[in-house]
């Protein structure tokens, strides 16, 4: 089985836009580049910015909460240091979107 480096595997993502490029954007129509998830625990991120040089992304977090999930900077290492997973399947939507997906998928 071939052990995939989950730090250079989120830095390859060149589309993925730079911190502050989106923030004149609303919420429900940022484009949500990458998901990493925890699905055993009901945790995941979703990536709308990046700062590959800092591994820092803004995006949303939900930690099985939907309560308390928000909008925020994320450090990647936070889900890589918790042996969250990158979706490979994931394909580029607004957060509208995302969440309709979300709510779709399966338990």
């Amino acid at each position: 089985m071939e052990r995939v480096d989950k730090k250079t595997e989120c830095e390859k993502k060149e589309d993925i836009p730079k911190i502050y490029e989106t923030e004149d954007i609303p919420a429900e129509k940022k484009i949500i580049y990458q998901k990493w998830e925890i699905p055993q625990i009901g945790f995941y991120w979703l990536i709308a910015e990046l700062d590959r040089s800092e591994n820092i992304a803004y995006g949303y977090a939900n930690l099985n909460d939907d309560l308390f999930a928000e909008w925020g900077y994320i450090s990647i290492e936070e889900p890589i240091e918790n042996n969250a997973s990158l979706c490979r399947d994931w394909k580029p939507c607004t957060f509208e979107e995302a969440q309709k997906r979300l709510t779709q998928a399966p338990s």
